[in-house]
């Protein structure tokens, strides 16, 4: 926690788990064991102890919606994040709102010196007192081994209102100097010792140190201490009958007062004079549970804590009917936890002409001018928060979009062309048949603040191809190109990646049918608009073309009657193949493994440059998403193999 907005964040996250906690406790406060009681306070320690909104989840009430409307009445557009469950004051407050958070510092030091003080004083304390020896040790050493527990070390020290265990790693086991403990009360500290329960103390005294201006975490503290020390009462009352139970009640108030209360990294049976009168209700109410309850309230309790600890992944987001913060607010606190999630919702931001999308994958820089920009467009009266992409003209939403060329460019941050489909041709132009229109954008995805954000690299490109089918690959757009020449051959071959987020809604009758544009074997599917932020690439396509270039003279190429290519990818670390398949005979071509041949008769002379579409086919998009370091290539001329050549990739894509 950096500023006040991601204190309020994490405590606001804990006390809607605290609220839920004390209602589930009081459904089952007569069913469940104290036991169950005491534990289930787990899951809020994890809630205090895990950053809030961890990889986009949250638990119950994604609180980060509040926390964004209030921002923006702010001005402030930066995102609120949590990265550490304890304050950090990492830059000098300028703000009133940065000296709130260093007031609040000052207040979890405060506290933090008040326990350690608190600790060094009871450790004072103890150093008076002696080691136990002779009967009175045996005595303890009996109780110990009859319930099978390991007894640590015990003193006796003047003074003290009753016994206790102190200290996490070599806790001691303290009793008063005068009189005699009764072995009820003995059994009670060692079932606190079997159970260390003195770590537990100092995680409850942590959480009450952090969130000290939190009444409601404070009181599930006092809740949980006491629940502690319940569930040490059901031990030693399981181990009792009838007036003995009715002594340890007795026993009880006798011992009730405040000192050495809230000790961190201690036991104390006599924890305040109201939470006795709670445990002595507790006592009356007492009954041994059926077996097999321990099972089913361990089941209750580690589902519990897993769905809070879990939480649910946030999704998307915008609806018409919200007005314009409480639409932001969805989308700062939806943030992309991948990359493929940050292509998607920068693309049907686009799509959409949707400020509210673009606010999801853009960097904060960018935050406030978008929301200035979509309240200059008459947002209320708007279907849609409209927001100017660059486009020029209107993309066609149900066609979807294409990110071409995936490039890993260094942890955490690719590359790729973001291909859409566009109704009209651009600037007026008239449209001609068998034509169909792009828009083009290299993009660059990374994270900032951890969360991916969506940087364009270059204004949109107006492209017009030969209608065709863009998820098998298309010749007018860029690819990776490896090249290499031998024997006055110029090799150019391209290869181009297609990285798919699966967006089709509707009955598909079981056809592959990447993005609905349309009818297909009688189907029919449409595009889904809405950001997918948590997405991965469900499928991906790899189109290779064939460029040759002869460099010689007319007569030289004269000679060619038949020309043959045969490549193969070789990766970081590997050795290049000896043979590859033999690119010989009549008009053929084919693939297999990763290689891909043709071979091809010129009848009436080789022409200057000779294209070759070449093959391809699907690939995992996660595991296979690496580029070759090279391309084995075969050149065979008129049925002989005449050059081997390694193609290098080379700078800048082929347009």
């Amino acid at each position: 926690m950096f500023d006040m907005w991601g204190f309020l964040l994490q405590t606001l996250t804990a006390s809607g788990v605290a609220g839920f906690l004390l209602v589930i406790k009081g459904l089952f406060k007569d069913k469940l064991p104290p036991k169950w009681h005491f534990f289930v306070w787990s899951a809020l320690g994890l809630m205090v102890l895990l950053p809030t909104g961890l990889h986009g989840r949250y638990t119950l009430f994604r609180w980060q919606i509040v926390i964004e409307i209030i921002k923006g009445w702010f001005g402030d557009y930066s995102f609120t994040r949590v990265l550490f469950p304890i304050p950090i004051l990492n830059a000098v407050p300028k703000t009133f709102l940065d000296w709130v958070f260093v007031l609040y510092v000052l207040g979890v030091v405060f506290f933090a010196a008040k326990y350690m003080i608190s600790y060094v004083r009871l450790r004072h304390v103890l150093s008076k007192g002696t080691i136990l020896r002779d009967g009175a040790l045996d005595r303890m050493q009996q109780i110990a081994a009859g319930h099978k527990i390991k007894l640590c070390k015990v003193i006796e020290v003047p003074g003290l209102p009753g016994a206790f265990v102190c200290g996490v790693i070599r806790p001691i086991l303290a009793v008063p100097a005068e009189g005699e403990l009764d072995d009820k009360i003995i059994l009670h500290e060692l079932f606190h010792l079997k159970h260390r329960d003195t770590f537990w103390n100092v995680v409850i005294c942590l959480l009450r140190c952090i969130h000290w201006c939190n009444p409601l975490l404070i009181y599930c503290a006092n809740r949980a201490i006491n629940d502690m020390e319940s569930r040490c009462d059901q031990y030693v009352l399981a181990c009792l009958a009838g007036e003995e139970r009715r002594d340890y009640g007795r026993i009880l108030l006798s011992m009730s007062n405040d000192r050495f209360v809230k000790t961190p990294g201690s036991t104390c049976i006599n924890n305040g004079r109201k939470n006795i009168r709670d445990r002595i209700e507790a006592i009356a109410r007492f009954k041994k549970y059926p077996v097999g309850m321990g099972l089913v309230s361990s089941c209750v309790m580690i589902v519990l804590i897993l769905s809070l600890a879990g939480g649910v992944q946030a999704e998307s987001l915008y609806g018409s009917e919200n007005s314009l913060p409480i639409a932001m607010a969805y989308a700062r606190s939806t943030p992309c936890t991948t990359y493929a999630g940050a292509f998607d919702a920068y693309a049907k931001a686009i799509l959409d002409q949707n400020g509210v999308y673009r606010a999801m994958c853009a960097p904060a820089s960018m935050q406030a001018d978008i929301v200035k920009e979509m309240h200059t467009k008459e947002y209320e009266e708007s279907v849609d928060p409209i927001w100017d992409c660059g486009l020029n003209s209107w993309p066609s939403t149900n066609s979807g979009y294409y990110i071409y060329n995936l490039k890993h460019i260094e942890k955490d941050m690719y590359e790729g062309l973001l291909v859409i489909r566009v109704n009209y041709p651009p600037d007026g132009q008239a449209e001609e048949e068998e034509k169909l229109y792009l828009a083009a954008q290299k993009l660059r995805v990374e994270k900032e603040n951890g969360r991916f954000i969506t940087v364009p690299l270059e204004d949109f490109r107006n492209i017009a191809v030969a209608e065709q089918s863009l998820e098998w690959g298309c010749p007018a757009l860029s690819g990776f190109t490896y090249s290499g020449t031998a024997s006055d051959i110029q090799i150019d071959f391209t290869v181009q990646t297609m990285y798919y987020v699966d967006n089709r809604t509707g009955e598909s009758d079981d056809a592959f049918f990447m993005f609905g544009s349309g009818p297909m074997f009688g189907s029919y599917t449409t595009f889904d608009t809405t950001p997918k932020p948590n997405a991965e690439f469900s499928s991906a396509f790899r189109t290779q073309f064939s460029n040759l270039t002869h460099l010689g003279t007319e007569s030289e190429r004269n000679g060619i009657r038949q020309i043959g290519l045969s490549v193969a990818p070789v990766f970081a670390g590997e050795e290049r193949p000896e043979h590859l398949h033999a690119a010989v005979g009549d008009s053929s071509g084919g693939s297999s493994d990763g290689e891909t041949w043709f071979s091809c008769i010129a009848n009436s002379g080789l022409e200057p440059t000779f294209c070759q579409p070449g093959s391809g086919g699907s690939f995992d998009p996660v595991r296979d998403n690496v580029l070759p370091e090279y391309y084995a290539a075969d050149l065979y001329i008129n049925d002989t193999l005449t050059a081997q050549i390694d193609l290098r990739l080379q700078e800048g894509a082929r347009e």
